[in-house]
């Protein structure tokens, strides 16, 4: 069966895929979102739930010469999937030139303004529709006067990017998270921030705002994409197939699956995140607040709070180990010894798109004027959905775009 008179087709419902739908539907073009399994099931659907108003690159905290013994420290909040290792490695060589002084700043830059712009892309792509947002800061919270140190560092940083940041200690830090208080060397409160108690319920409901507008949204698995040189594209889904005018994929880590008939392939990693609901009642938090020390972020929930976190790395389809988390967990505890894993509840995870600058993609893809591609958002996807969004519409209907160039993979060519 053909499905057409598609303006455009967008393959996946995350929270990127969602928002892109949304914004070129507001543009007025016709737009079906397309999801093999159901929306927010991926990483939309499991994460900390954190709308940030500034963010660094992994590039800032971690050179390519420290991995290594980061990977096999057992202990570590990071974790390689040694398979996935050689065929990492031109991923790791884009890292490593990451890593240098100036393009780190560049990209800090770079991610606060686009990261600046988050809450209020939000408000204009859903205005009166846009679901609840809790708007209470971040906290991250140092448990040793080192972590303090190196926080005063970024702290820095983020004040010179116009962030409203404040150091915290004992006293303070109790009365803003009672559950921290008696643990913490210090804290540091990142003002501006906000976040959602339940992201995927919170994905799910802009799907419903697409839908609400004239959107449609369809349940099939994409097999193979082609593109000719007039710029026709055909998707062939296992129940239909569809020739809209314009294809775009955010389908995250996988992306470059369904780019293999383009030559073109996208610098990702899948970045395996866990998450698991604990034992604890709501309120017990009431902002997302990381423990770098234990390379773990707790967050509000629905039924009281979530431990997330985990950084597994590897190619696309990483085989999953739940027991990083538990093991995350089990550490956490002897800070925190309130924290259980909530009884009937398993350990969660799902594959973030990590590009080796911690910036997304978004481009046209080069000889295929038709097909588009929104993706590698990593620990952003939340953050940067809706401001993505909007440089995929500029790109997509022709207007001129600010980030056209610096969120082009061209970039990783030019380094």
């Amino acid at each position: 069966m053909m499905a057409d008179g598609i303006d455009a087709l967008v393959v996946g419902a995350g929270v990127v895929g969602v928002t892109a739908a949304l914004a070129l539907q507001q543009r007025g073009l016709q737009v079906t979102l397309l999801e093999q399994s159901s929306v927010a099931a991926g990483c939309s659907f499991g994460n900390a739930g954190l709308i940030a108003p500034g963010a660094f690159p992994l590039s800032a905290q971690h050179r390519l010469a420290d991995l290594p013994a980061t990977f096999l420290k057992s202990s570590s909040p990071a974790a390689l999937d040694w398979m996935s290792a050689l065929r990492l490695l031109p991923w790791a060589i884009q890292y490593a030139k990451a890593t240098r002084c100036d393009k780190v700043r560049r990209d800090t830059d770079l991610l606060h303004e686009l990261c600046r712009h988050a809450l209020r892309s939000y408000e204009l792509l859903l205005g009166s529709d846009l679901p609840p947002i809790c708007r209470r800061g971040y906290l991250t919270v140092h448990l040793s006067p080192s972590e303090v140190g190196k926080a005063a560092h970024f702290n820095s940083i983020r004040a010179s990017l116009g962030l409203a940041v404040q150091m915290l200690v004992g006293p303070e830090i109790a009365e803003l998270e009672p559950a921290m208080g008696g643990v913490a060397a210090g804290a540091t409160l990142v003002q501006g921030a906000a976040h959602v108690t339940d992201p995927a319920a919170f994905v799910t409901s802009l799907a419903d705002v697409f839908v609400r507008r004239g959107g449609t949204v369809c349940r099939d698995r994409v097999q193979a994409l082609q593109s000719k040189q007039t710029g026709e594209v055909t998707v062939r889904g296992h129940l239909e197939t569809y020739s809209p005018r314009t294809v775009v994929l955010t389908t995250g880590a996988h992306a470059n699956q369904l780019l293999a008939n383009c030559d073109h392939r996208i610098p990702l990693a899948a970045e395996r995140g866990y998450h698991l609901e604990l034992d604890v009642e709501p309120g017990f938090i009431s902002r997302p607040t990381a423990i770098p020390g234990l390379g773990v972020v707790l967050t509000p929930s629905q039924r009281g709070a979530r431990i997330a976190g985990i950084s597994h790395f590897g190619l696309p389809g990483l085989r999953a180990r739940p027991g990083l988390l538990l093991s995350a967990l089990k550490r956490a505890r002897k800070v925190l010894p309130a924290l259980r894993a909530r009884p009937g509840f398993e350990v969660w995870s799902g594959e973030r798109p990590a590009t080796p600058d911690s910036l997304p993609i978004i481009e046209q893809i080069p000889e295929h004027r038709s097909i588009f591609v929104s993706c590698g958002h990593g620990h952003l996807g939340l953050t940067l959905a809706a401001v993505s969004a909007r440089v995929l519409a500029d790109l997509v209907t022709g207007s001129s775009s600010d980030y056209s160039i610096q969120l082009s993979s061209r970039r990783f060519e030019l380094n």
